[in-house]
């Protein structure tokens, strides 16, 4: 008698959420990604929030992750890139093994800024992706990508923001150029009183470099 009234009361409870059943909603993807660098970055593209970034050896893990097919976005290094699906069983660790050894498309990515402004501040947005490597002298950053099409978004402070929708097909190469507009002293779009000028450049009152 006493055992029927426990299972009742489990199943009663379990029924009105007594019981958190959390950890068997969600798994645990784990793998490798050859050769890093301080760019590597693993995210689950459907809820780009869980990323990671492999340690030195290339391991790599994501917790808390939906259980059923997820979208694994691997951005490995300037080169290889790769897209790949995987099966997340509640409470269980999916081991990919070594991901990201494909070759992506090259995106180049050329920013333009008025009167010698400064692009210190730039922020560049891939998909759900922010860029963590700064532009080089020219201006220019590269990443690699799977096949597919990505709104790419640059912004900096005192300039404004600009978007551009990209497409790639592996293992091409393909650059986007993006030209801010001049300052005009409106919210959003002051000038070098908020970007910065370049190196022995002055930033003058309307917002200009001189």
């Amino acid at each position: 008698m006493r055992r029927a009234l426990l299972v009742a009361l489990a199943v009663t409870l379990a029924g009105c959420g007594g019981f958190d059943n959390t950890p068997f909603r969600v798994g645990v993807v784990r793998g490798v990604v050859p050769n890093p660098t301080v760019n590597t970055v693993v995210l689950v593209e459907q809820q780009p929030a869980l990323s990671a970034r492999p340690d030195a050896q290339g391991r790599f893990e994501l917790v808390d992750v939906p259980q059923g097919e997820v979208t694994l976005l691997v951005l490995a290094s300037a080169s290889n890139a790769e897209r790949l699906t995987v099966t997340v069983r509640g409470g269980d660790v999916v081991d990919t093994g070594a991901v990201g050894t494909k070759a992506g498309a090259r995106l180049e990515i050329v920013v333009h800024v008025p009167s010698n402004q400064s692009r210190l501040q730039t922020r560049i947005q891939v998909g759900s992706v922010t860029l963590t490597q700064l532009l080089d002298r020219e201006g220019e950053v590269h990443v690699a990508l799977p096949t597919g099409c990505y709104p790419v978004v640059v912004s900096i402070p005192g300039l404004g923001t600009m978007e551009r929708q990209v497409c790639v097909t592996a293992p091409m190469t393909r650059q986007v150029q993006f030209e801010l507009p001049e300052p005009d002293g409106s919210p959003g779009r002051e000038g070098c009183s908020v970007s910065g000028c370049e190196t022995g450049r002055t930033c003058r009152s309307n917002g200009s470099c001189g």
